[in-house]
């Protein structure tokens, strides 16, 4: 939120009954950012007068700062009990309770903070930062060129301004914005803030599809913060969507260092790293899968290199992979990711292994299928199906919702439903309840999610369809690794994977890709996979 804390704090001496040398000596701490001396020198005045409000008020500030927001509260709010009517005060108990998101509060006290100084332009922000976090954006946007009216040349709010901006689709207009934060002389904004800004700037520029542009941004970025891993990650996603593997695979490793990216469990223990090739002569690897179960299923096909090399290969996957990766060629085991590990030389997550085998566009391991059916489970499948009447064409609308731009709405799917000459199956267990019922009054779409129990059932269904027709999601690369054809569209900004500005992938030998021209604009896609439907099966 960039500058949410206070980046200044004044005092005046005037009428106090200590004498000034003692706040003046803890102010000129806390500006050059002597934080524990400048709390050490407030706790000194405080012992002869614990009313002093300036006191109060300064270590209120440093414990937010320092992340003890509760803390600060009961300075901050002791100060206050000296003296209400100051409207920096007031700012620094809306920055309190906005770190403990209490934000309705947070938004009473920056409001009586802009009506005792109007002029206060960092409360103006922060009070468009809390109505943001209560999902108020419009309002958020009126703090935030309030702001501007009075400070054109104000980073903060042109940064949270490209925020809003950014999600509701207004790019090119973020992309000023964020600009803009950053236009400040050398040296104006701390190094870590202006990081702050690259990193949405970067991903915005991505949105539009402007990745050499991107890629000079995390440049940027890691000479700010070089020790920082997430100017190289970004720097990696804008490498390999633009298909510069061999400059992007080493970048991508800097992924285990990122916040959250590793669970409490495995923090404490060493990096993984990438395995180097003949590391894994003769040795008994082990292989994990990570992030996503289409992350699994499409860096799978690493695994029969992996055994061309190894004594022997294990894989380690989710319970519901664990089935379908019995068939990958040359694994001798596949456990269970909650499951203990057995004894190994070697341990590689999947993810790494494009970088241990210097993968480029030309080199991937495309030999499809490397995922079968279990014969028994598809034997069940094709009773259950029955006789074939139509062409049976896999359905898949709905992904994973933390990148919900990748899910269609189901009203899209309309000009494709009514292709009266297929007949759809829904390839999907999450199936909310609104599109249900809509799709129960749809004779030609079979809904299988109550009996789709596993990876394993979903391949079955998947190997007796004609076509998969998918959004970018673990369906897509399942379909892929099965060898069926299959029919992937994708939203504007794809994952790094599907590359830019072609309608294949060097991934998937049977895959065909239909892009939207614009974010958001599903209609023509569903309209071109119906005249491609309707030339592939006849009308």
């Amino acid at each position: 939120m960039l500058y949410r804390l206070s980046h200044r704090f004044s005092v005046d001496f005037a009428g106090r009954r200590v004498k000034p040398t003692g706040i003046a000596e803890a102010s000129a701490h806390y500006r050059v950012g002597r934080r524990d001396q400048a709390a050490d020198a407030c706790r000194a005045i405080l012992a002869q007068d614990p009313r002093h409000f300036d006191a109060l008020h300064l270590l209120g500030v440093i414990c937010t700062e320092q992340d003890q927001p509760d803390q600060a509260l009961t300075w901050l709010t002791a100060a206050e009990r000296e003296n209400s009517d100051v409207a920096r005060l007031q700012y620094h108990l809306g920055n309190a309770l906005m770190a403990l998101e209490r934000h309705a509060e947070a938004e009473a006290r920056f409001r009586l903070a802009v009506r005792l100084d109007p002029d206060l332009v960092d409360a103006h922000n922060n009070l468009g930062t809390t109505l943001r976090a209560q999902n108020r954006e419009a309002e958020a946007e009126d703090c935030y060129c309030r702001v501007l009216a009075r400070r054109p040349d104000y980073p903060p709010a042109h940064y949270n301004l490209g925020l809003i901006q950014a999600k509701r689709g207004d790019l090119e207009a973020a992309v000023s914005s964020f600009r803009s934060a950053l236009a400040g002389p050398p040296g104006s904004a701390p190094a870590d803030k202006l990081a702050e800004v690259h990193d949405p700037l970067a991903q915005t520029l991505m949105e539009l599809l402007h990745c050499e542009d991107a890629l000079q941004v995390c440049r940027a970025r890691c000479a700010l913060q070089p020790d920082d891993p997430r100017g190289e990650w970004h720097e990696s996603l804008a490498l390999l969507t633009l298909g510069r593997y061999a400059e992007g695979w080493p970048k991508y490793e800097r992924r285990w260092e990122l916040p959250g990216f590793r669970s409490e469990a495995e923090a404490s223990s060493p990096l993984p790293r990438a395995p180097a090739l003949h590391e894994l002569v003769g040795k008994r690897v082990l292989l994990r899968a990570e992030q996503g179960r289409g992350d699994a299923i499409q860096f799978v096909r690493y695994a029969s290199p992996v055994a061309k090399y190894a004594a022997s290969v294990t894989l380690v996957v989710p319970a519901d992979l664990l089935e379908l990766m019995q068939t990958v060629p040359g694994v001798d085991a596949v456990i269970d990711d909650g499951a203990s590990e057995p004894e190994h030389d070697i341990a590689a997550a999947l993810m790494s292994l494009p970088l241990t085998f210097g993968t480029d566009i030309g080199t991937i391991p495309r030999d499809v299928p490397y995922l079968h059916a279990p014969a028994e489970r598809v034997a069940r499948w094709r009773q259950h199906l029955g006789p074939r009447t139509r062409p049976r064409v896999g359905l898949c609308w709905r992904g994973s919702q933390h990148i919900s731009e990748r899910s269609l709405p189901l009203g899209d799917l309309a000009p494709l439903l009514a292709a009266g000459h297929v007949e759809f199956h829904a390839v999907q267990t999450d199936i909310p309840a609104a599109d249900r019922t809509l799709l129960q009054t749809q004779p030609g779409v079979m809904l299988h999610d109550g009996m789709l129990t596993d990876f394993a059932d979903t391949a079955a269904l998947l190997s007796l369809m004609d076509l998969v027709v998918t959004i970018d999601t673990g369906v897509a690369h399942l379909a892929g690794a099965l060898a069926r054809p299959t029919w992937i569209m994708l939203r504007r900004s794809p994952d790094w994977r599907w590359l830019l500005g072609r309608d294949d992938s060097p991934w998937y030998p049977t895959v065909r890709l239909f892009r939207q021209d614009r974010r958001g604009g599903w209609p023509p896609v569903l309209v071109a996979v119906r005249a491609a439907l309707d030339r592939h099966f006849g009308s």
